[in-house]
């Protein structure tokens, strides 16, 4: 799965959990930027327990934006789909 694939992979299976929005619809190659129902650091420390780097909290220079608050996740070329649906599962268990 190329880079561009696996990126959008990610960001359809993330953005289908109840909760998760997209914050932009620009095109990307690597990362995306999504809200999640709780915050994102919280959401960081159980995915860590899971095993997964889940992504990069926004805040440092976007306090007051539509990003403050977010979460940037990246995918490559590197990542199987099932690396991505067990990563999408647990992303899901780790937002309720």
């Amino acid at each position: 799965m190329g880079c561009a694939r696996a990126t959008r992979y990610t960001r359809e299976a993330l953005c289908s959990i109840d909760g998760v929005q997209l914050l932009t619809t620009a095109p990307v190659l690597r990362e995306f930027s999504i809200r999640t129902p709780i915050a994102p650091e919280k959401l960081i420390e159980r995915l860590v327990e899971d095993g997964y780097l889940a992504g990069v909290p926004i805040r440092a220079g976007f306090e007051g934006t539509a990003y403050d608050g977010g979460l940037l996740v990246a995918a490559t070329e590197r990542r199987t789909r099932g690396e991505i649906d067990g990563f999408a599962a647990a992303f899901e268990k780790a937002v309720r």
